[in-house]
């Protein structure tokens, strides 16, 4: 067997599923077939069998299994050695066979009869071969033949040639739910999903299969983790279109119809080229009723113009009928016309199942009444001519915007303008700015209007307020040194003298202009002294103390902070609350207490959700909330809601630095989830996308980020280049230890991939920096060795034990001069194993180490080792027992 085309057949195999193995595969079946090597022919065809019904390409699987049938049957004797998995392969066929209406059913029937035969010629127990005929009959909808199948499938001894302990179940559970028994369902999953899988298909499977019954049995929490985690895990995958329409009526039947949309829209592409039309009839029934529910919308579609929902909807729904016909007319019912018409007039599951705990917050928010604030004293009588005016400012001083306006809006209506005084046209002009703030040029030439009159008039404390409002918009607009030449003696003024009520918000002003000139101290100073102000309200106490809290947050006083936020809760402004938990909950997550993080930033977005509040605020808010849930070890949930945020943070180029948060949020939960492939694409997507500001630094932590996943895909010359960039990165940023680090991490991936000759070259550049930095310094004596024993793993690899040893007793050296325990003991492990043929130094290892660690084990089998080759053999029977026991 050449060991070219073995080669290839490994590379192929150990490519994921999908186009790009089946291509490697199918190669390797031409060359086999060239080379005229039978049995790897027969064995690559089988393999190549599973490649597209796995990869999504069921339809291609039938003429390989039939030359592999063949083949088997022709001589069956040159192939024993491939007996289990030409019958494994052999349990697709009636699977496959089902699911394009254009093959009779007659010949998927001659299939089951063959692979009857074939495992009572074999001696197999005819577990496989009920499971597949219910699967047939379950198909054509025999329900009489099914329970019968069912029922002897389950009654059957289990054997090596049953679906796995998880695919297996998962199918009965379907049978369950299709009958009527979510209950016992769940029951029959309930052990499935407490073990041990090792099948690629599950939980995600069984988890996709469980949400119609957790959903009947009112199993709500289950239902939703269910769904994120099973999609999850399928959503990239090639030929699931068939689980994609199950979590798409799930959504639609749970009050999720918006994000059953985003399914639709996400994998409506797959209609192109289904995996079987079977998974397409479904997935068309799927989309049709998730597009009937969302009225006028306008979907995407992948190639042509966007389509009204409805219309879209229609087109789906014929198709599905359409094929659903085909099959019927195949199977000789109508039992998939009826499948999926009621899929097509589904009523709902339950009104609304929030997917998110800040979801459910929101709902419980809507649902349950929250308390409100005792309604100010609104005064009875209507009042005239400058009355209005009056009317308006103090409703804007108590919070009451609506009313403000409206008062306005009457003074304007019943004072026309030659009536109205100097003070009305100022008064005006102040209102104006007021309720324009969102536009700041407007507010300011307002106010700056009113100046004259009000200088005019000697109306000093309205002249002054003035003043301070339009220092305030300059802060905010970045113009904080002529803020403050505009605004801290006018302020300061008015804390002095203005109302008592209006004092504290002044002084709140102030505090913002110092805050904004990096005076911290000074600012917190003011906030200190205007929640000391006897007339200070609650509200305004609590809008101080969310200030207050952030500023102590820049001095690390976070005990201080979250107290102050703690106050801010207690405003009557949802708003205002929903920053204030959001800000305490920022304080807890520093203070590394990710669980009441979560809680509190959970809080904060789910009263912003139920606010006409901008997308962003609640935007920034999940970003925040997925770092806490990553904290907190929920990695799925810090995935989620960073994901929804992004698309928000991606629409404005202001929210650069905030989406490259976000990003980084989602590398680190995707590599904590196994989801190499997203990690790699966001971390590129920050490069791509890096600011023309970006420090070096940063960017090179990202591309250390790039390469360390490369690593872990196993695509370590790539990873080499995106190292050695991260090192020029650092060394442009002046951080020569992180520079070092950068180059081992490349040298690494160099020895992984075979370069032996790049490593020294690479470590050599890494030794004159370090040379440089104080040789007492504990990270510098930590690279060093690292060094040395970067340089022993490579003489391992070459085959010169001798000079690896050499290498780690330098690291060890080094190790424990820097009092690194840990790492000095790994060094002296390699002594051990290729430096010495006695048991002294391993003995020496294994005594000093903790029981049940990974030094006591790898020492300890290397001391049994050495024990049995001295023939001491009581000692290490005894050693042995000990180590296996632990």
């Amino acid at each position: 067997m050449s060991d070219d085309l073995v080669d290839r057949l490994q590379r192929a195999e150990s490519t994921p599923y999908g186009k790009a193995r089946s291509a490697l595969l199918e190669d390797v079946v031409r060359r086999a077939d060239a080379a005229e090597n039978q049995e790897l022919s027969f064995y690559s065809r089988l393999s190549l069998v599973t490649a597209y019904v796995m990869g999504g390409e069921a339809r291609k699987s039938l003429v390989p299994f039939a030359r592999c049938v063949a083949d088997w049957d022709a001589e069956p004797e040159r192939y024993s050695d491939h007996t289990h998995t030409f019958l494994w392969t052999f349990k697709y066929a009636p699977s496959t066979l089902s699911q394009f209406p254009e093959v009779p059913l007659a010949q998927t029937y001659g299939v089951l009869d063959d692979m009857e035969r074939r495992w009572r010629t074999g001696g197999h127990s005819m577990h496989a071969v009920h499971q597949y005929r219910w699967l047939v009959a379950s198909h054509v909808g025999d329900a009489e033949t099914a329970a019968e199948q069912y029922r002897l499938w389950s009654t059957a001894p289990r054997d090596s040639l049953s679906d796995c302990v998880g695919c297996d179940p998962t199918s009965k559970v379907s049978h369950l739910i299709d009958i009527g028994r979510p209950a016992d369902a769940v029951a029959l999953a309930v052990g499935v999903l407490d073990g041990t899988l090792t099948c690629n298909e599950q939980p995600q499977q069984m988890l996709t299969a469980l949400l119609p019954a957790y959903v009947a049995e009112g199993m709500y929490s289950e239902a939703v983790d269910a769904h994120r985690r099973a999609y999850r895990a399928l959503r990239n995958l090639p030929g699931e279109l068939k689980a994609y329409a199950d979590h798409v009526v799930f959504l639609a039947r749970t009050g999720n119809e918006t994000k059953a949309v985003e399914l639709v829209e996400r994998h409506l592409a797959d209609l192109d080229d289904p995996p079987t039309t079977l998974a397409e009839m479904n997935f068309a029934a799927a989309a049709s009723l998730a597009l009937g529910r969302v009225g006028s919308l306008m979907i995407r579609r992948p190639q042509g113009d966007d389509v009204p929902a409805p219309q879209l909807a229609a087109e789906l729904a014929d198709r599905a009928l359409g094929l659903a016909a085909r099959f019927d007319e195949r199977n000789g019912t109508q039992h998939q016309t009826q499948v999926i018409q009621s899929v097509l007039t589904a009523e709902p599951w339950v009104e609304y199942l929030p997917l998110s705990e800040t979801a459910r917050r929101a709902r419980a928010r809507v649902e349950v009444p929250q308390p409100q604030p005792e309604p100010a004293e609104v005064p009875t009588e209507t009042p005239h001519g400058s009355g209005w005016l009056d009317r308006a400012e103090e409703a804007w001083q108590h919070y009451r915007r609506d009313e403000a306006i409206a008062a306005w809006k009457s003074f304007e209506a019943e004072v026309p303008e030659e009536s109205r005084t100097a003070l009305d046209r100022a008064r005006l002009l102040d209102l104006l700015g007021l309720t324009s703030q969102d536009e700041p040029e407007v507010a300011l030439d307002a106010w700056r209007s009113a100046l004259s009159l009000y200088a005019d008039l000697g109306e000093e404390a309205r002249l002054l307020r003035n003043r301070a409002r339009i220092a305030r918009m300059l802060g905010h607009l970045g113009q904080v040194e002529e803020a403050l030449a505009t605004g801290e003696q006018p302020m300061r003024w008015l804390i002095a003298n203005d109302e008592p009520r209006r004092r504290a918000g002044w002084q709140d002003s102030l505090a913002t202009l110092y805050a904004q000139d990096g005076r911290f101290e000074d600012a917190i100073a003011e906030l200190d002294a205007a929640r000391q102000l006897p007339e200070t309200d609650a509200d305004q106490l609590a809008s101080s103390s969310i200030l207050l809290s952030n500023l102590l947050v820049q001095l690390n006083r976070l005990e201080e902070a979250e107290a102050a936020a703690t106050v801010g809760l207690t405003t009557s402004d949802d708003l205002a609350r929903s920053v204030a938990y959001r800000q305490r909950g920022r304080v807890r997550a520093k203070l590394d207490r990710a669980a009441e993080a979560v809680d509190d930033l959970e809080e904060g977005i789910a009263i912003a959700s139920g606010l006409p509040v901008s997308q962003p605020h609640v935007a920034f808010g999940q970003v925040d909330l997925a770092r806490a849930y990553l904290m907190a070890g929920r990695p799925l949930e810090a995935a989620e809601t960073a994901e929804e945020a992004s698309p928000v943070l991606e629409s404005d180029p202001d929210f650069a630095w905030t989406l490259a948060d976000a990003r980084g949020v989602l590398v680190d939960a995707y590599r904590a989830l196994g989801e190499l492939d997203a990690a790699l694409a966001k971390v590129r997507a920050q490069l791509t996308d890096a600011p023309e500001e970006a420090h070096p630094h940063w960017l090179g932590l990202l591309r250390k980020d790039e390469g360390m996943l490369l690593e872990r895909m196993d695509r370590d010359e790539e990873a080499v280049d995106a190292l050695v960039a991260a090192a020029e990165y650092f060394e442009a940023a002046e951080q020569p230890i992180e520079y070092v680090q950068a180059i081992r991490l490349a040298a690494q991936s160099a020895r992984y991939c075979g370069n032996f000759p790049l490593v020294p070259e690479l470590l050599a550049k890494a030794q004159p920096v370090l040379e440089a930095l104080p040789s007492a310094d504990e990270s510098v004596i930590f690279q060093q060795a690292g060094i040395h024993l970067d340089l022993a793993m490579l003489e391992l690899s070459k085959g010169d034990p001798a000079a690896a040893v050499a290498q780690a007793h330098q690291a060890a050296a080094y190790y424990e001069r820097g009092a690194f325990d840990s790492q000095l003991t790994n060094a002296k492990l390699l002594i051990a194993e290729h430096g010495t043929t006695d048991e002294a130094l391993a003995r020496e290892i294994f005594n000093s180490t903790t029981p049940g660690d990974d030094f006591w084990y790898r020492s300890g089998y290397l001391l049994l080792d050495r024990l049995r080759t001295q023939g001491q053999t009581e000692e290490a029977t005894a050693l042995e027992t000990r180590l296996t026991n632990q």
